[in-house]
């Protein structure tokens, strides 16, 4: 993943905290993440954001 500054608007618009929370594996859900107060313009792109790390263990560094 590659986080970059822009001025266009994305599919899905996370806070700082959230971005931690998904990256932890924090939503299994789409219904998770929508209670967490993240923005999708639609439920496939936030479905597509949670099968993203659905499938993978967290990675962890010593300081995160």
């Amino acid at each position: 993943m590659e986080i970059t500054p822009t001025h266009i608007e994305g599919r899905v618009i996370l806070t700082r905290r959230q971005l931690a929370v998904w990256y932890a594996d924090g939503y299994r859900s789409t219904t998770s993440a929508r209670m967490a107060g993240i923005h999708a313009v639609s439920e496939k792109a936030l479905a597509g954001l949670v099968r993203s790390t659905a499938q993978f263990e967290p990675w962890l560094p010593d300081h995160f």
